[in-house]
């Protein structure tokens, strides 16, 4: 019995059609199928199986299909031939390397932060942190004031949010 009649396809077939066959035959004799059958059930399941692997093994690949056509002396497919495997078009390597390019490429002379820009990036997160200590002051003292200005804070930690990525994106704007 050839691998074909095994999968139950034609020689001919082509390798979709093969790969279904396999697919519908392993669900339909995987050996977990037969567990609760008995001995004799589950062991034709095992040996039908063992056959539908080896064809699959055979008839799935490429190139070991076209071998075993060519030992059976049934003919080749005619419609797929084996795959050789990627070949680049181009093999000159022409990129740039990313590494190799400067950080900032637009700017002509480096920009140097002052303390006072790393100080204003991190006003609107002390801020925040500042109007959530007096929220739990308020609460604690039951104090009206206290809670009003941590909602004040609060706001402002907003804007500051809000605020700094636009002047952000202005800065690098000028740049281009």
């Amino acid at each position: 019995m050839t691998h074909y009649e095994v999968l139950g396809v034609a020689p001919d077939a082509p390798a979709a059609q093969i790969r279904q066959a396999y697919v519908r035959l392993a669900r339909q004799h995987h050996p977990d199928y037969f567990a609760g059958a008995g001995a004799g059930p589950r062991g034709e399941a095992e040996r039908r199986m063992r056959a539908i692997n080896e064809a699959w093994s055979v008839l799935g690949d490429q190139r070991r299909r076209a071998a075993y056509d060519r030992a059976s002396g049934l003919a080749a497919p005619a419609a797929e031939a084996p795959d050789e495997g990627f070949r680049p078009f181009d093999t000159e390597d022409d990129d740039v390397d990313p590494l190799d390019m400067p950080d900032v490429p637009y700017r002509h002379d480096p920009v140097v932060e002052s303390p006072w820009a790393r100080a204003v990036t991190l006003a609107p997160v002390l801020a925040f942190t500042a109007s959530v200590a007096l929220l739990a002051a308020g609460v604690v003292l039951g104090s009206a004031g206290v809670l009003a200005l941590s909602v004040a804070t609060f706001v402002l930690a907003c804007l500051g949010f809000v605020v700094l990525p636009l002047l952000a994106l202005s800065r690098a704007s000028q740049d281009d």
